[in-house]
Formats: structure tokens, C-alpha cells, sequence
């Protein structure tokens, strides 16, 4: 397949540029890697022993310098891919010496759908409806039916449809990013200086305020903290072992996530398999909020990459790339691809109608926004070794 044209990755970053200080630290504390390793024979397990895994392989080993290389830079020289289905990981193999399944990664925008798993675990609890008004639960919410505000619900939030919008890259007020602001307080921020432009559900605005938003109506509906709902509802409901957030007290909620690779798969693997979601609310999070067929427009700062990747269900890109943002094609409705990929190149998949998860574990730091480098290689190796894994994993 075509690799993505290279400004179809623009806001994948949505807030990197907020916690990208904190990364030069965090990059001290890295562990250094392992051996790398492989595992694609000897399993009983469906699709484990498949002598194309080989192919795959090779792909990967030669991805370092002839495939990962944009304007003489090279992004991926330290990653792992792994593959998996209902019976478990049936493929890994790793690239360099600096990551490992083990590694604790900064995950930028790959933070989205684990932060929105976070907040639908208040749904799957019973405190929180996804079409009741967010006033419902936030008592500074406006209930007049005037404001258009009053419309908003967490199913137009968590769709990224709210109709909150910013200009840029991500969006930002100033209490976002600062440790130890109260969280819910900052959201009542976004909600007073954030610009509103649409009525919701109809326009498709990727950027950071949905999240921030949706996590006080978590906090507000639950009375704990953003801490408590995120470790109760993500860190301990997932078995996450080896995951936090930059900050607690005030997360950035769709870019600050740092995760090891094998904690993420714990997340990719029980979501394909229906064991911490229902089959009903996941065909809530999997719908297409952003179809234009449905009157849904994407905005003007967010066109590019809805052309490029596809469309939008709860804080995961529905994938149908290169289609123009047009209705989804036949093909792209059949595949039923949902991914996360962020700014530094982590990309974590759930194909349904092939039945496996993959993800792409690495992180390459980049410090401006406007720097795509890192997402546009691992974007390019999924294109590349993704048709050979459905031929795999389909029989």
C-alpha cells in the first residue's frame, strides 16, 4: 500500500509540545535493552508457527535505515512489534537494543483510547450515562437551552464531535499540563476560554480539551479524583502493572500516558476479547461519529488527517486511509481497523474482522510539534508488514 502523504499526520500530536519538557528527563531514566527477541515457531497457538512471520522479519530489520529514513533522518532504530489474538501473543520480534516489551514509553497521542477506557469504566460502573448532558454531572455547565453547550453529552466528547475546537495542534489553557492544578477545576477553564464553535455532533475537531473535559465529568459523577478514577479504572481494572501518567494530580489525559509494551497489549488483547468491555459498549466506542454521509463535517484544522487515516469512534482512529474523508469505503467497513498512533511512533491496532491486535512499541522523542518524523515511519512499516500479518492471521 502507499505509504501516507507527508502532511497526513499533522495533529496526531494533539499536546506533545505540553509535555515535551518533561521528556528530556524521563529520556535520563530509560532502561537499557535487551537481546532482541523472536518468537514465531514452536507454538501451537493459531498463526504462531507460520513460516511467513520470516518475511515479516525481515521487513522489520531493514525498516532501521531503508525504511524509517525521511529527509536524511532515521526514526526507528529501537522498536518491537507484536501480534496477538484470543489465545494470546503469537508473534514478537524486536529491533535494536534500547526498547523492549519492558521499557516504559511516553506514548503521546497513543494515550487517547486508554485515557477514554479510563473514563467508560464510570459507564460500565453505572455513574455515568454517555447521552445524559454533561451538565447532568458538572454543576458549572450551562443548562440553558440557548447555548449549545447545554447539548454537549460524553458520547460528543469522547468522539472528539463536542463541538470544542482549537486552531492548532491540540488546543491548550494555561492550567493544562501544570502539576498539581486541580483537575476538574482546570476543566471548568477549558469549559470558560476554550473556543465553542459547533453544535455538537456535528463537527470533528481532533484536540486535547475532549478528554480533559470528559475526565471531570468521571471525577464529578464518581466524587474521586482523577488519580483515583484513572488507577481504578484503568491501572487495576486492565492489570496494568507498569503505567502512569507525567502527573496524577492534573493529567494530560491524550498525550501523557507512559506505558511498557507488554502493559499495553494487556489492554489491546482483553479489549479484541470482549473481557473488560461488553460487546455493546464496544460497538459504541467502535462507531463512526465523523461519517459526512451522517452530516458530520471534520474542521478546517483537522481535515488533513481525517483524509489521510479515516474516521473517528471513541478516541481511536477508524482506519480507512488515503479515502479523502468520503464515507468509508466498503472495504474500510469490512476491515473494522481501530487505531491509536501518536506523535513519537507508538501504534497500537485491533483489526476485527481478522481477530488479532498488533501494536508498533517504540518512542522517538520529537520536541516540535511541527516534527512528524517518528509516526510517519511507524505509520509506514504498519502499511508495509500489516498485509502480510491479515494473510497470517486469517487462516
Amino acid at each position: 500500500p502507499p505509504s501516507p502523504p507527508r502532511l497526513s499526520i499533522p495533529m496526531m500530536a494533539a499536546t506533545a509540545s505540553l509535555v515535551a519538557p518533561a521528556v528530556l528527563l524521563f529520556l535520563l531514566v530509560l532502561p537499557s535493552g535487551a537481546e532482541a527477541v523472536t518468537r514465531d515457531g514452536g507454538d501451537s497457538r493459531p498463526g504462531a508457527g507460520d513460516r511467513r512471520w520470516a518475511e515479516v522479519r525481515a521487513i522489520m530489520e531493514d525498516w532501521p535505515t531503508n525504511g524509517s529514513c525521511i529527509d536524511g533522518t532515521c526514526w526507528m532504530q529501537n522498536f518491537v512489534v507484536t501480534v496477538g489474538n484470543s489465545s494470546g501473543r503469537v508473534f514478537q520480534h524486536q529491533v535494536g537494543s534500547l526498547v523492549t516489551l519492558d521499557t516504559p514509553l511516553l506514548t503521546a497521542s497513543a494515550s487517547k483510547f486508554p485515557s477514554a477506557l479510563a473514563i467508560l469504566g464510570t459507564v460500565i460502573d453505572g455513574y455515568v450515562e454517555l447521552d445524559e448532558p454533561v451538565s447532568t454531572y458538572l454543576k458549572f455547565w450551562t443548562t440553558d437551552q440557548s447555548d449549545p453547550r447545554s447539548r454537549v453529552t460524553l458520547r460528543t466528547l469522547l468522539s472528539f464531535t463536542s463541538g470544542f475546537y482549537d486552531a492548532g495542534v491540540g488546543g491548550d489553557v494555561p492550567c493544562m499540563g501544570i502539576p498539581f492544578y486541580d483537575f476538574v477545576k482546570c476543566a471548568e477553564m477549558i469549559y470558560e476560554k476554550a473556543a465553542f464553535a459547533f453544535e455538537p455532533g456535528t463537527v470533528f475537531d481532533y484536540n486535547s480539551f475532549h478528554l480533559q473535559l470528559a475526565g471531570a465529568v468521571a471525577c464529578a459523577a464518581t466524587g474521586k479524583s482523577i488519580g483515583d478514577v484513572l488507577r481504578e479504572n484503568l491501572f487495576e481494572r486492565w492489570g496494568l502493572t507498569h503505567t502512569h501518567y507525567l502527573d496524577i494530580t492534573n493529567p494530560e489525559l491524550a498525550a501523557g500516558l507512559i506505558i511498557t509494551g507488554n502493559d499495553y497489549e494487556k489492554i489491546l488483547r482483553q479489549y479484541l476479547t470482549y473481557e473488560k468491555v461488553s460487546k455493546s459498549l464496544a460497538a459504541d466506542i467502535e462507531t463512526d461519529y465523523t461519517d459526512p454521509e451522517n452530516g458530520v463535517e471534520a474542521s478546517n484544522s483537522t481535515i488533513d488527517l481525517a483524509k489521510s487515516i479515516g474516521h473517528y469512534g471513541f478516541a481511536h482512529w477508524i482506519e480507512c486511509w488515503n479515502n479523502g474523508n468520503d464515507t468509508l469505503t466498503p472495504k474500510c467497513k469490512r476491515d473494522r481497523l481501530h487505531s491509536d498512533p501518536g506523535l513519537f511512533g507508538y501504534y497500537p491496532l485491533v483489526d476485527r474482522r481478522n481477530d488479532y491486535y498488533m501494536q508498533i512499541v517504540m518512542m522517538h522523542v520529537v520536541t516540535n510539534t511541527s516534527n512528524f518524523g517518528p509516526t510517519e515511519a511507524s505509520s509506514g512499516l504498519r502499511l508495509k508488514i500489516k498485509p502480510i500479518i491479515d494473510e497470517i492471521m486469517s487462516h
